[in-house]
């Protein structure tokens, strides 16, 4: 063995311990990573959950809260409701005109101190219904219009 080559050994295991650190930093930095965009992911399907959950409760008692008296122009907020597990919803309809409604939810996703880690909103554009027979909605989503995600 030359004097040069004498010295390599414990270089190049060093530097080959560099190389593995920095490939297991990376793999757990992705790691994580994708584990937070999934549970965020997770967070925003369930504010959405709720808002159209929201929606769906507005319309299927709208006569029980009798937003059909609203004048056009006016506007009532709704109370909140808070779902089976870290969701809620509120909600606020407005008379548009003579005919049209404006449904905003917004659905939130707490964690268990009530901070928001995700909220969506949404909007139902409906029109009073024609005829509402018995067991009928009063209002309906207007065609190819009905759910519409809303950014404000």
């Amino acid at each position: 063995m030359s004097g040069a080559q004498r010295g390599m050994a414990l270089p190049l295991a060093l530097l080959a311990l560099v190389v593995i650190a920095a490939l297991v930093a990376g793999a757990f930095a992705s790691a994580f990573l994708e584990h937070r965009m999934g549970r965020n992911t997770l967070y925003a399907v369930q504010a959405a959950g709720a808002a159209e959950a929201g929606a769906a409760a507005v319309v299927e008692a709208w006569d029980v809260q009798g937003l059909s008296l609203l004048g056009p122009g006016q506007s009532s907020v709704l109370a909140g409701e808070r779902l089976p597990g870290p969701s809620a919803y509120t909600t606020t309809v407005s008379r548009l005109n003579g005919e049209l409604f404006l449904v905003r939810v917004e659905g939130v996703r707490t964690d268990a101190d009530g901070t928001p880690l995700s909220r969506r909103e949404l909007g139902l554009l409906l029109r009073l219904a024609d005829s509402a027979g018995a067991g009928l909605s009063p209002v309906m989503p207007l065609a190819n219009r009905a759910w519409l995600p809303m950014t404000f």
